[in-house]
């Protein structure tokens, strides 16, 4: 796959795991189940505002994301609370470029109370610059992801300008165990060049 808003397929979505207070999301949901029917994405263009967030970022092979998601949650939720910080919104997986073999991805919180920098075993506040984005938010079972991001990304094609070259997924609501997977959220963020 290319990088996101040049004309490829965004559809790629990754299991994670966030920190203990937040419910764990299905590791396999990046696997579209060809037997699921999609509903329609809300696509919006939105003005995204700076979000400074606590993330671990690394390049992952594809098949090693969700311990890769596993770690990176542990990590940032426990370097945040040693650092003084707090959270301050749902867990997101940050993409910079699209994915092939492998993919360089950032996994972590939205924060306040604290400083851009490293806060230690590897994880680090940044900003995600803000700006004009194209967005949605898919209600649904993950292996709907794929679709949405297409349905995004062919949005974006017909009706903005060129992709960013980042994108994200904000996990606004997780599975409980025994929940219904149909009512799971994910806002996804493609920002525009």
């Amino acid at each position: 796959m290319r990088a996101a808003g040049d004309g490829a397929s965004v559809g790629l979505v990754a299991g994670r795991a966030p920190p203990p207070a937040v419910a764990r999301p299905d590791p396999t949901h990046h696997r579209p189940d060809p037997a699921c029917e999609e509903a329609p994405v809300d696509v919006q263009l939105e003005t995204e505002p700076d979000r400074l967030v606590a993330v671990l970022r690394e390049k992952v092979a594809m098949d090693r994301l969700p311990e890769f998601y596993d770690r990176a949650y542990r990590a940032v939720g426990e370097a945040v609370a040693q650092a003084g910080g707090a959270v301050a919104g749902p867990a997101l997986g940050w993409y910079h470029g699209g994915p092939s073999a492998t993919v360089d991805v950032a996994a972590g919180l939205p924060v306040i109370g604290m400083s851009t920098g490293s806060i230690g075993g590897g994880v680090h506040v940044v900003r995600i610059p803000g700006g004009s984005a194209v967005t949605a938010v898919h209600t649904g079972p993950y292996d709907g992801l794929p679709a949405a991001w297409q349905e995004l990304e062919s949005w974006r094609a017909a009706n903005a300008g060129a992709g960013r070259g980042d994108f994200w997924e904000e996990y606004v609501s997780d599975p409980s165990p025994g929940g219904d997977p149909e009512l799971t959220e994910t806002r996804l963020v493609l920002p525009l060049a």
